[in-house]
């Protein structure tokens, strides 16, 4: 199972290139008014947050939305699908505590 839900997920990341609505995963630590600003500066409109701490539903138009949600924070974009938001927020825990845990400093 958890295989298969890894298959998923990476057929799901978006590429850099990727507009539409999409599932933007920023660090947890991330205040909700920061990623909406974060959101807005990459060209997108927040439409809702979802469960998990960081992940939100966007959409954006223009082509490279997904590279400019990174370039303004997000450790990942995802596509949206009915299933996606629970897998994403699993991953977005680990993506989020694997960045805490390389942020670390000695």
């Amino acid at each position: 199972a958890g295989l298969a839900m890894t298959g998923t997920m990476l057929a799901g990341r978006a590429s850099d290139e990727e507009a539409g609505t999409l599932l933007a995963v920023f660090p947890p630590s991330t205040r909700p008014n920061n990623v909406f600003g974060r959101i807005i500066l990459a060209g997108g409109k927040p439409i809702r947050p979802t469960w998990v701490r960081g992940t939100w539903v966007v959409h954006g138009d223009e082509p490279g939305f997904a590279g400019r949600l990174k370039a303004q924070g997000a450790i990942g974009a995802y596509r949206n699908s009915p299933v996606l938001p629970q897998l994403a927020g699993c991953f977005a825990f680990v993506d989020a505590k694997t960045v805490q845990m390389f942020a670390m400093r000695p």
